[in-house]
């Protein structure tokens, strides 16, 4: 595959290369990684960081490649920097010795930090490491997702320009500067030609882009595998499923979970008096499943746990619902290094522990949520042959507006719809980039190895 590499990933292959060349002969092995599952999917043999580093595995191991690496706390290459150092008895070199790849985009979403403020969520991210400075930085500057996909409709000149576009958004370039937020948030205009043109059939046009009437009335893996509404938040998302399953024609069959409590100070009468069921049913909690579950067959679902990741079956994985049984579901994997395999999903335990609940919270429901639609974050790692954005709020962190609109694999495979409920003009919309950490990034002399 030498051959086929641009002048960028060449540079990186012969350095990479020339640093592993002496360790050949002894045998080792390289180990490939992504901060979420199924980032790992997209790895020749690629398994989630937590599940990969075990210490006998280390000690045969040459070199590290990280994807995803901005994804992830800084704090997981620290612990590793550290663990590296024992298990290799190597205290005088970052990570024992070890050679570290890492891949990724600060362009995109950072690790998610639930309630926390910009400030600490840039401390958390590996340019505030003090790792961050022996890392060497080199930058891939062709679309390969945009290049790849050539539509004999659009120019090269069509296609170049979207692709600076994406880049101005991803780099907080374009736009005048929010009120509320002047640092980190610009309102950019979005041309016309993306826009769902507003009306009483808005949300039905962007959804027909999509999916037109074909594919949901006799959907395939194919199509249903390069296409999704994507949206900021989960709550949107569930409204569209909701919509778009309703409008297919096959049976439904309704999974209601089982929840319980548990006390924390074991009084469990009182408290099964003060939280009856029907409370319990109506909580909802982000990375759990609704009490109630509609399915239907030939169904998009995505899976929400990891739970075989050997077979692909990762949180994120997409499947197509192929049987509706009592204690099982039968579904066939749609996308990752395990397309077309046939799996059965149990029902799963879902355990919500936190200090501003009174009681541990169980949730026993299949780990699967329909998927027409999904959040921008679950997105980040498709390439989409037809993407709808749905924007009933501006996005509300770093990256997601660039994540978004750089799913799309041409101009012409984007559609976006602006329902926001605020004072913002009908073609425009904010983009959140933390200039402080792109300009960190871009000012180290020695850098990470970044995408495209």
């Amino acid at each position: 595959m030498v051959s086929q590499l641009n002048l960028d990933q060449l540079t990186i292959y012969e350095k990479v290369v020339d640093a592993e060349q002496n360790k050949r002969s002894k045998g080792k092995i390289i180990l490939a990684v992504a901060a979420s599952g199924i980032a790992s999917l997209l790895l020749p043999s690629g398994r989630t960081a937590h599940s990969r580093f075990l210490a006998e595995l280390l000690k045969r191991t040459s070199m590290i490649i990280w994807d995803e690496a901005p994804m992830s706390d800084r704090r997981c290459f620290e612990f590793l920097d550290k663990s590296l150092k024992d298990v290799l008895e190597e205290d005088n070199h970052l990570f024992g010795g070890m050679s570290m790849l890492l891949g990724g985009d600060f362009r995109q979403t950072l690790h998610v930090q639930p309630k926390s403020r910009q400030s600490q969520i840039i401390g958390l991210t590996l340019p505030n490491s003090y790792l961050w400075s022996h890392f060497t930085v080199f930058k891939l500057h062709h679309n390969m997702r945009l290049s790849q996909t050539v539509n004999p409709n659009n120019d090269v000149n069509q296609i170049s320009q979207f692709a600076s576009w994406l880049l101005d958004i991803g780099n907080g370039n374009i736009g005048t500067p929010d009120k509320n937020d002047p640092e980190s948030t610009n309102v950019i205009q979005i041309p016309h030609c993306f826009l769902i043109e507003s009306g009483d059939n808005e949300l039905e046009s962007l959804i027909h882009f999509v999916y037109g009437k074909d594919i949901i009335s006799n959907p395939s893996p194919e199509e249903l595998s390069v296409r999704a509404i994507i949206c900021p938040k989960n709550e949107t998302a569930d409204q569209v499923n909701a919509l778009i399953l309703s409008k297919t024609n096959s049976q439904g069959v309704v999974y209601n979970s089982c929840d319980s409590i548990k006390s924390q100070t074991h009084d469990s009468l009182e408290l099964d008096t003060l939280y009856p069921q029907d409370y319990l049913n109506n909580l909802h909690f982000s990375g759990i499943p609704s009490h109630t579950l509609n399915l239907k067959a030939n169904t998009p679902v995505m899976l929400m746990r990891n739970i075989n990741q050997r077979e692909g079956l990762c949180n994120g994985t997409r499947l197509i619902v192929t049987q509706l049984l009592p204690s099982v579901i039968e579904a066939s994997i749609i996308t990752g290094i395990s397309v077309g395999k046939r799996v059965y999903i149990p029902r799963i335990k879902f355990v919500h522990n936190t200090s501003d609940l009174p009681f541990i919270f169980i949730r026993k429901q299949f780990p699967l949520k329909v998927c027409y639609a999904m959040t921008i974050n679950k997105s980040q790692c498709q390439s989409l042959k037809k993407v709808g954005l749905y924007l009933t709020n501006s996005v509300f962190t770093h990256g997601q507006l660039y994540v978004a609109l750089s799913r799309a694999t041409s101009p012409d495979s984007i559609k976006i719809l602006l329902q926001q409920e605020d004072t913002l003009p009908f073609n425009c919309t904010r983009n959140v980039v933390f200039k402080d950490l792109l300009a960190r990034v871009n000012m180290q002399e020695s850098n990470l190895l970044k995408h495209g």
